[in-house]
């Protein structure tokens, strides 16, 4: 079985556990996004497109690599395909005002170059990924445990903090033009100031929007 394989294998049983749940990203990311045609790659079931749908956006579409989650899409009523980041996306370029990938990057084995396909057929791109260098995780390897985003069930491959999510955007091309911080939950206001000022080690997650260099 082959890098693909295994990750198709792995989404298609993610998706057909059920329905994904909004959370910080999928709430920032409907914020972010400010003209269509959309693109949600790696969009699961739809539920970003859903809550795009849900604020009067219309033309929006969905490519992912697992049969069951691009089923589940079309059965909300989305035009979505099957497709591979990594191989490159079937479409032409710029056609789409905005392209989203939420938690897709660290899935990836080498992110970089799918970046650069999000920035060509996309003329924003909006990106979500963990923050590695949390400090929850840095404390649950003090103590000798894996951290949870780390851990086998997550599927996270490359590992992303600020600066190396800053080096990944410029190798491929593109620049931010806004940075968001997921602060922690438990802390209220507190949490976002610290996001804020010191977001490689008090986000939790990282949104940016992106365009050409």
């Amino acid at each position: 079985m082959n890098d693909l394989d295994h990750v198709r294998a792995f989404e298609d049983a993610r998706w057909s556990r059920g329905e994904q749940t909004a959370v910080w990203r999928h709430d920032v990311a409907a914020e972010m996004v400010r003209a269509a045609p959309v693109l949600d790659v790696g969009g699961g079931d739809g539920l970003l497109l859903k809550m795009l749908r849900e604020r009067g956006v219309e033309d929006l579409h969905l490519v992912d690599v697992s049969p069951v989650a691009v089923a589940n899409a079309r059965d909300a009523g989305f035009d979505a395909v099957e497709g591979d980041v990594t191989a490159g996306l079937p479409f032409d370029d710029g056609v789409f005002s905005t392209v989203c990938a939420l938690d897709v990057l660290e899935h990836l084995r080498h992110p970089v170059e799918p970046l650069r396909e999000l920035g060509r057929v996309g003329r924003e791109v909006i990106i979500a990924v963990p923050n590695f260098q949390h400090v929850r995780g840095r404390l649950a390897m003090l103590t000798g445990r894996v951290p949870f985003q780390n851990r086998p069930l997550r599927g996270h491959v490359y590992w992303i903090n600020r600066r190396v999510l800053s080096e990944m955007i410029e190798a491929a091309g593109l620049r931010v033009t806004e940075w968001r911080y997921e602060p922690s939950s438990r802390l209220g206001g507190i949490g976002r100031m610290l996001a804020r000022r010191w977001p490689s080690m008090f986000a939790v997650a990282f949104a940016v929007r992106l365009t050409k260099a």
